[in-house]
């Protein structure tokens, strides 16, 4: 019988691979302590960027993926890997933000919300397990909260590696993003979303989140049948109503040209102009990795 080591038996049961790495020459990782680390974790990927606080411009980026891991809390075996795979993670930040992408999560109105009732408002919308703590992001454009767990365990393997780190979840930069962006538009407009295999739908109507929802997709007749529903549940006509696509969607993509077989009116959004970025990112199409490029906690 042969033995296989514990690092072989991970990376062949998640396969884990670096899908994108993008180091800017003028990155130093002598000048770590002037930067800013944002994580982003989901059930199947891990994303890394870093921040430069004086030059004000994202540096360097990182995409790991990987299989088999159907919980968020079941990515923390997968750190060990990645910390030795990674360019970027082992460096002394001056600050670090962790992203959590999941759905175990809820926004709460500041005028019904209670700090002393925070796991009551989760449990009664999402599968809260009790060996998860919660968390809460302050919306203040959207004046409410969004509430959200975080496993212990994974909290626990970062705060390891990193004493400094600050979590959010995604959609919470997502959403506000969002808003601002919209803030001088009076029309109704409908945002997806794309990243790995979730997807997000958010309406905004006359600065007005309407609906907000994440969907899992395996298939793009999967993605189809989730966008198409929530056009129909909320009466939105996909002859008339303009669609805006952000993430990881190709616009040569056969999933792309089934989205405008069935919708008129496509195009794809922005990260915000406010951003700066290293010469070596510059590459990167602009409505790409929108979540992490757009972190609301710079």
């Amino acid at each position: 019988m042969v033995y296989l080591p514990l690092k072989m038996v991970l990376e062949n049961k998640h396969k884990l691979s670096k899908l994108d790495s993008i180091i800017d020459e003028s990155f130093d990782k002598n000048k770590s302590v002037f930067y800013k680390l944002i994580i982003q974790l989901s059930v199947d990927g891990i994303y890394l960027c870093v921040y430069d606080f004086v030059t004000l411009k994202y540096l360097a980026f990182e995409h790991f993926t990987f299989q088999n891991a159907f919980t968020l809390d079941a990515t923390s075996e997968i750190f060990e890997s990645v910390l030795k795979e990674s360019s970027l993670f082992n460096l002394k930040y001056k600050k670090v933000n962790c992203l959590i992408t999941h759905n175990i999560a809820t926004l709460v109105p500041n005028a019904l919300y209670d700090e002393e009732q925070k796991k009551m408002f989760l449990k009664s919308t999402t599968n809260l397990d009790n060996l998860s703590i919660v968390l809460v992001d302050d919306l203040k454009t959207l004046e409410s909260k969004n509430v959200f767990a975080l496993p212990i365990s994974l909290k626990a393997k970062l705060d390891y590696i990193h004493s400094n780190i600050v979590y959010n979840h995604f959609s919470s930069g997502l959403i506000e993003n969002l808003l601002m962006q919209t803030k001088n538009q009076n029309k109704k407009q409908l945002f997806v979303h794309v990243q790995g295999s979730h997807f997000e739908t958010i309406v905004i109507d006359e600065k007005n989140l309407i609906f907000y929802n994440s969907f899992n997709h395996h298939t793009a007749e999967d993605f189809m049948y989730y966008l198409l529903f929530v056009c129909e549940q909320l009466e939105l006509n996909p002859e008339t109503i303009e669609l805006v696509i952000v993430g990881e969607l190709d616009r040569n993509s056969n999933l792309f040209s089934l989205i405008t077989k069935y919708v008129r009116n496509v195009k794809f959004g922005e990260r915000k102009d406010t951003a700066c970025y290293g010469y070596k990112l510059q590459n990167i199409p602009k409505h790409f990795y929108y979540s992490i490029f757009n972190n609301y906690y710079i």
